[in-house]
């Protein structure tokens, strides 16, 4: 398998508060996470740390039973994350209120289980085509899914950084599971809106090509680059984050 990781703060905010983990050595299976944290001061920046860090520890122990549910493990995960957020938000006067979004995929060589909450996004390139896997919680989504907003009018709408769920929020922290079948020769990305949302998906689309053709861990860097220069150029009015995976072995030569 190969990876690439980038967060950059962005051209506009004065805080990074996204996360993001890569965990490509467990056993059976790799774990991938990228969070969008939310909040005042600096909470936004402990929620999605506190995520990030959460369902990495749940997920490393729960890797460690026979046999696996990879679906049953990474929703455990995410509602401890839940938990946790929220405890931390009702004792600490500074975090209250924050909370993030979250988006993770168990992977192995047959399968990718993604985990969301929010409006990061997972994204599977496979036989030329890119595919949002992942459905956005955010309202300007469920508009675009009741037929009252066009997928243009969202891009442009005011309310279109509201999200109708997210950690921290009891009432509102279960997560959606969706399971895909991947095989050599696909590729997967997870990002924070900072890139889906200025980015076309055109765009996203011939870096996932490139993607699939790399043959070395540095073309896999150059193009997790290329991307957030690309949100930069068209004003990087957020925090930038995304991981990048390509389902193929480096080439020796």
């Amino acid at each position: 398998m190969l990876y690439a990781a980038r967060s950059h703060i962005g051209l506009v905010r004065q805080m990074n508060e996204d996360g993001y983990a890569v965990h490509m050595d467990w056993r059976p299976m790799s774990l991938l996470m990228v969070a969008d944290g939310m909040g005042g001061q600096a909470a936004g920046e402990v929620a999605s740390r506190m995520a990030i860090d959460t369902v990495a520890a749940v997920v490393r122990d729960g890797l460690q039973q026979d046999p696996v549910d990879a679906s049953d493990l990474l929703r455990r995960a995410v509602a401890a994350a839940n938990d946790k957020i929220c405890a931390a938000a009702r004792t600490t006067q500074a975090y209250l209120g924050m909370g993030t979004t979250l988006v993770a995929a168990l992977i192995d060589a047959q399968q990718v289980v993604f985990a969301h909450v929010g409006d990061s996004r997972g994204y599977l390139f496979q036989q030329g085509e890119l595919r949002q896997i992942t459905a956005d919680h955010s309202l300007v989504a469920e508009l675009v899914r009741s037929g009252q907003l066009t997928e243009e009018e969202a891009k442009y709408h005011p309310q279109r950084n509201i999200v109708t769920r997210s950690l921290g929020s009891a009432a509102h922290g279960q997560s959606d599971i969706n399971v895909v079948r991947w095989q050599p020769g696909d590729g997967l990305l997870l990002c924070t809106d900072g890139l889906s949302g200025v980015v076309s998906d055109a765009d996203l689309a011939e870096t996932m090509r490139q993607l699939c053709d790399a043959r070395t861990s540095g073309e896999v860097e150059r193009l997790a680059d290329h991307l957030v220069e690309l949100a930069l150029e068209r004003g990087g009015p957020d925090n930038i984050t995304l991981v990048l995976a390509a389902h193929r072995e480096e080439d020796d030569g």
